[in-house]
């Protein structure tokens, strides 16, 4: 079996082992795939996505899935780290050439020691790179952010590309222009010419093109010192071979006096103080100092001339523009501050602010300056949800967990409290809550120290902050730390708070507001109510160790009462068991909220909206004013799905309501049998009273209603149930001559003996009333004597 890139392909049941024990760090879901899956895998990439690949983002994990696939043991991978100390050094390569090469040209005819050193540099570098074409016909290549591992596939790409590139790199187009001239014996300005075909090895240098795109996104590089470095790198390569093509046209004429450079360099008889020479006067021209500025004399250097100058503009404004860049990049969060400053200072000029409060948010506006770039939200705003949900939960997740009123709480609610929460950041002496506000904010204390104030002190506290003489905890001060819920008895109950928190140090909370919470409450009804719950434990707990009463305002402070239970004041009036009762009503009017609409699901068979509820942990057995469950309402309706649901959930088929009826009843009434069915299959009942049972069979009799007779005896009603007058629904069918009605009533077991409180028998009452002959006919048959004996 061969796939289509021409290889033998791995069956589909030989997996890949994998039994290094990095793998499960570097990708779990490949753990497990065959041969051919991993390889499927590499192939594949989305349509309109540049980036991102595995390759790119996990090259570990491609070189455990190479190496296990044994077809492709001799394909070279980029990412290894064998190729990339090989890749460094035809980088150094090719920086030595953009050097070399234009030196060698100019100074052909010179026999300096660093002529020779460039020549010997030059065969040294035509090896190196040869070598690099038989590495690059086995180097996996990536195609449309693909990786290929065939070997006849990397050849084909190769040689459509790249191959001639580096081909014209190490061709010795130099020696054939020579042989070229010594053949047609040309003259010293063709062979001189010729020699030009030395810079076709310049080709070489397209590595350093992948190689400062490398270096542009490596983090450990600084994106100044990147700039510096490619900056200067770009105008010493330029005035290098600038000087080179000086030397060079120099060398045309001779050097004689027709020439700009000829009367400099012509008695220096060293290449290298020649080459300095004539790379200085490149530079001066380049940094436009006025001291030895390139004047062209012959035609040659004014139109070399001509395009130096040009050139030189457009590197120049490059570098100004990259160098302005970094400046303005550093100078706008300045500016915008100090525009911020200026018109917060205009802003409290025009209100006539304290110079407390100016001082206050100065810090708190210089504080968010510092923050904005690391903000949560500011870096987190470039990945998806579900990745921004993974780093919330792993910054976050256990200041959470470990509070008590997220005890029990589902991992699905915890995720999507965390993505529905904001970061923010408090200087200290701030109030995160004021005394007297409904607080419309739950914070979650996750860096830093925070105290709750008591009513009576908190605006002396606030005091001591401003002239920093808050050195000692007051006596009625209750210090918050990472971890710790604030004002969330407030938050969940809707009532005023009694006190303040003032930050300590700088704090960090997560804050969520209410809106936010009330979307997560209907989507979690169960995780809502168990914090209800939760918060009810934490303050019954605490009156238990406080020995009610207690003050409320300890209560009110959040996660305050956890810390220090010795906080209280003899003025205030509120106890602890009031706000017991604050929360167990709230409680109560939330889980009537969400029984409502759990019965009204129920009732228009909304199963959706009823797996949401129950699936968060929300009880099905929850009952209204009238005492009824969702399952009695879906049986009521006969919405078959609902009631399965319910079932399956535990919902308690056997409770009743204010009225005694219970599920199966009413399922019984309204006919739907196969709701009946499942209720009965659960171990319904229809759990009634004898005197209630024999007035719902009386009633069916009476009305001649012999379905609904079925369908009691089939719930097992209790066939004999007999009124205050001993009567049953047997004694009303013989009266009333319905013979239908007695059988039923007679194959459900009903005894037709029993006599009534005046002793009537259901015979006698069929004979007195002067029932049809079919009626006495199966009497008659069940040994039911027609007289009354």
């Amino acid at each position: 079996m061969s796939t289509e890139d021409g290889c033998e392909s791995t069956p589909l049941a030989q997996h890949v082992s994998f039994e290094d024990s990095t793998w499960d760090s570097l990708h779990p879901v490949l753990k497990n795939y065959s041969a051919l899956s991993c390889r499927e895998v590499l192939s594949t990439q989305p349509s309109g996505v540049r980036g991102g690949s595995i390759h790119e983002t996990n090259p570990d994990a491609i070189r455990l899935i190479v190496e296990r696939m044994g077809n492709f043991q001799a394909i070279i991978l980029p990412s290894s780290s064998h190729y990339q100390l090989w890749w460094n050094l035809t980088v150094a390569g090719a920086i030595l050439t953009m050097f070399t090469t234009p030196y060698q040209v100019a100074f052909e005819e010179s026999q300096s020691l660093f002529k020779q050193l460039a020549d010997f540099l030059e065969k040294v570098l035509t090896l190196l790179f040869t070598v690099d074409i038989f590495v690059n016909f086995n180097l996996a290549l990536y195609k449309d952010e693909v990786i290929l591992l065939d070997r006849g596939r990397i050849a084909t790409e190769y040689c459509r590309h790249l191959f001639w590139i580096d081909f014209v790199g190490v061709f010795p187009f130099v020696w054939v222009a020579s042989l070229c001239a010594g053949i047609l014996e040309a003259s010293y300005e063709s062979a001189l010419m010729l020699s030009l075909f030395r810079l076709l090895q310049i080709v070489r240098t397209r590595r350093l093109v992948k190689f400062a795109e490398d270096l542009r996104y490596d983090a450990r590089v600084s994106l100044l010192v990147y700039t510096l470095i490619r900056d200067f790198a770009a105008v010493v390569i330029s005035c290098h071979i600038q000087a080179c093509v000086m030397y060079f046209l120099a060398r045309i004429y001779h050097f004689d006096d027709s020439t700009w450079l000829g009367p400099l360099i012509h008695s220096k008889e060293n290449s290298l103080e020649a080459y300095v020479t004539s790379f200085y006067m490149c530079v001066t021209t380049f940094c436009t100092v006025g001291y030895g500025d390139f004047s062209p004399k012959n035609l040659l250097e004014k139109c070399f001339g001509s395009f130096f100058m040009l050139l030189n503009i457009a590197i120049a404004a490059w570098i100004i523009g990259s160098i302005t860049l970094l400046v303005l990049k550093g100078d706008e969060t300045s500016r915008e501050y100090r525009d911020s400053l200026s018109v917060l200072h205009l802003y409290g000029t025009m209100h006539n602010f304290e110079e407390t409060l100016m001082d206050r948010l100065k810090r708190q506006l210089r504080l968010d300056f510092d923050n904005r770039e690391i903000a949560d939200e500011q870096v987190l705003k470039h990945f998806p949800s579900q990745v921004r949900r993974k780093i919330m939960r792993r910054l976050y997740h256990g200041h959470l967990i470990n509070s008590k009123i997220m005890t029990g709480i589902r991992p699905q609610f915890v995720d999507a409290f965390l993505t529905s929460c904001k970061v923010e950041i408090f200087s200290p002496g701030e109030e995160i809550v004021e005394r007297g506000s409904i607080v419309s904010d739950l914070y979650l204390l996750v860096g830093g120290i925070a105290e709750v104030a008591a009513t009576h002190n908190c605006s002396s506290f606030s005091e001591d902050f401003e002239h920093g003489e808050h050195t000692e905890p007051h006596p009625h001060i209750s210090r918050l730390e990472a971890g710790d819920f604030i004002g969330e008895i407030g938050f969940f109950t809707e009532s005023p708070q009694l006190f303040s928190v003032i930050s300590v140090t700088v704090c960090k909370t997560l804050t969520l507001s209410r809106q936010s919470y009330q979307i997560l409450a209907e989507d979690h009804p169960g995780s809502s109510g168990k914090i209800l719950h939760n918060l009810l434990q934490k303050v019954e707990s605490a009156a238990i160790e406080a020995d009610l009463p207690k003050p409320l305002h300890v209560l009110r402070s959040g996660s305050a009462f956890e810390n220090d239970h010795s906080m209280h004041h003899p003025e205030e009036l509120d106890s602890l068991t009031a706000v017991k009762d604050l929360v167990k009503m709230h409680m109560r009017r939330r889980q009537d909220d969400d029984t409502t609409k759990l019965l009204f699901a129920a009732s228009r068979g909304d199963t959706k909206t009823m797996s949401l509820m129950l699936g968060h942990g929300f009880d099905p057995n929850n009952t209204d004013y009238d005492s009824r469950t969702a399952l009695m309402v879906a049986s009521m309706k006969g919405n078959a799905d609902a009631v399965k649901l319910l079932l399956k959930f535990n919902a308690r088929p056997n409770e009743i309501d204010m009225n005694g009826i219970s599920a199966l009843m009413e399922a019984t009434k309204h006919g739907h049998k196969q709701v009946m069915e499942l209720l009965l299959n659960a171990g319904g009942e229809l759990c009634m009273p004898e005197c209630q049972a024999a007035s719902v069979l009386c009633q069916a009799v009476f009305d001649c209603d012999i379905m609904l007779l079925k369908r009691l005896v089939k719930a097992g009603i209790n066939v004999n149930a007999a009124d205050y007058d001993k009567r049953t629904a047997s004694h009303i069918a013989a009266a009333e001559g319905n013979a239908v009605a007695i059988q039923v009533l007679a194959e459900g077991g009903a005894d037709l003996t029993l006599p009534d409180r005046w002793g009537n028998s259901v015979g006698y009452e069929a004979n007195r009333s002067r029932s049809s002959q079919q009626l006495l006919e199966l009497l008659e048959g069940s040994n039911v004597d027609i007289d009354n004996e």
